[in-house]
């Protein structure tokens, strides 16, 4: 399993929590990830940490 750089296992549910500071849009996108896989928040994310940081800001809300 992979670690973040905050000691915790690189799976959905830990970038669910950390998605809280990104934005509804950003916790929406992992819920619905999490619902399709058949690990659930357990599965593992192998895509690097700063490649998900991107898509989570990506995701935030556009300020009008």
């Amino acid at each position: 399993m992979m670690k973040l750089s905050t000691g915790e296992d690189s799976t959905l549910g830990t970038y669910k929590k950390w998605a809280k500071i990104f934005g509804p849009n950003a916790v929406e996108f992992f819920e619905k990830k999490i619902k399709e896989s058949p690990n659930g928040e357990n599965e593992e994310v192998i895509a690097d940490e700063s490649q998900m940081m991107l898509l989570m800001a990506s995701l935030m809300p556009k300020e009008t």
